[in-house]
């Protein structure tokens, strides 16, 4: 096989991830955006957060129906329907002039956002070379991981110097790159293993995706308390610069990769390690971010390892789940980001309680969240979890 028939087979995974991408950025933009978009619509940064809530809400109560809703469409006709939607999207965010306009846009994009995460990890699967399945399951989060390496502090520079309409722009424009691409690569794919309404009493009979869901309602919660807030914290407390904040950001996000890289080799074989140590690097990286504010070395390592952690955590999630729901994927993973949504929307709210009354104690709430999440893991029952790719082998 030549070296350009390997890499036209990872087309279709780099696509997802390159979509992915995109909806990362969309997502979390407001993070590195609150003080600028607060201004241009004449609204404190707290209640611009609760836009993030709002967001992760309807993400989370409407995941499952509309993965039901869009369970026997043609895989490659909605994910290009979806993204032409995302790019209308964005092009009303970058027109809006009042709060109520721009929440509509991100209305829409968070019903889109329900459907496409809840398709793209088991089409991450489907897309992959014979054999090479969860290679492209880490590619996929590889590479929607630059949506926080690239995508967040991009938008985030864009937004400080053009204004924050054009950093929704600049998605949209990405966007549409990304729809032409799988145009042209994605494969003709029928529905397949999606499941239905009926599918959900039978996932939560499964001891193993029940933890999992409640772990992941939980540490992101944790995580997002602290996050969503990251930008005026270290402007407020830390009073650090907007180039040093895109730093932070930067580094946040490069770590991702490195957490993709590690969780690949990490997860051949234990789910409960890599989960464990994840929880406990992302609890004692909270704890230690009021302490170390004085150096922007430390918090830059700190967020290294708080972010390598977050996706190693997110890879023992997505591949538990897939593979502890082989019938109805598409549903388990709809529920799945729902809950997770829960948690970004749960953390996004306490954040804003926090940081009116005292900003620094965004750290500690999350730091014990994530403890808890810790103690809740060690009752998973990972050794009943089978590889659904690679044979029939059990991980622990």
């Amino acid at each position: 096989m030549t070296n350009q028939q390997s890499l036209k087979q990872w087309l279709p995974s780099l696509g997802l991830g390159f979509a992915g991408f995109i909806f990362v950025t969309t997502e979390f933009i407001p993070v590195g955006l609150l003080p600028e978009i607060a201004e241009g619509i004449q609204k404190n940064e707290a209640f611009i957060g609760l836009m993030m809530t709002i967001y992760a809400w309807i993400v989370a109560t409407m995941s499952l129906p509309m993965t039901v809703w869009s369970a026997k469409f043609n895989r490659r006709k909605l994910l290009l329907t979806l993204l032409v939607l995302f790019i209308l999207a964005h092009v009303i965010a970058m027109n809006a002039t009042n709060f109520p306009v721009l929440m509509l846009s991100r209305v829409v994009v968070a019903l889109l956002h329900s459907i496409f995460w809840s398709i793209t990890i088991p089409l991450a699967v489907r897309v992959a070379p014979p054999g090479k399945e969860t290679q492209s399951l880490a590619l996929v989060s590889t590479t929607t991981t630059l949506g926080s390496i690239l995508g967040i502090p991009l938008g985030t520079s864009i937004g400080q110097i053009f204004g924050w309409r054009w950093a929704f722009g600049s998605i949209g424009i990405g966007a549409l790159i990304v729809l032409c691409s799988l145009y042209k690569t994605f494969p003709n794919l029928k529905s397949q293993n999606s499941g239905n309404f009926k599918s959900v009493p039978g996932l939560f009979k499964n001891k193993v995706i029940v933890l999992i869901y409640l772990v992941t309602a939980i540490s992101i919660t944790g995580h997002f308390t602290a996050f969503t807030y990251i930008k005026p914290y270290l402007r407020t407390i830390g009073h650090y610069t907007p180039n040093n904040i895109v730093f932070i950001l930067f580094v946040f996000g490069c770590s991702g990769i490195i957490g993709s890289l590690i969780g690949g080799r990490a997860l051949a074989s234990s789910l409960r390690k890599p989960l464990l140590i994840a929880l406990a690097i992302m609890g004692i990286s909270l704890l230690l971010w009021n302490l170390l504010t004085f150096s922007i070395v430390a918090l830059a390592a700190l967020a290294l390892f708080w972010g390598a952690s977050m996706s190693v955590m997110g890879l023992v999630f997505q591949t538990a789940i897939v593979s502890s729901a082989p019938e109805a994927q598409d549903v388990a993973v709809s529920l799945y980001s729902g809950i997770f949504n829960i948690g970004i929307g749960s953390g996004a709210l306490i954040g804003s309680f926090a940081s009116v009354n005292y900003l620094g104690s965004v750290g500690y709430l999350g730091a014990g969240f994530l403890l808890l999440s810790l103690i809740i893991s060690l009752a998973i029952p990972f050794h009943q979890v089978k590889k659904t790719f690679g044979g029939d082998v059990s991980f622990h």
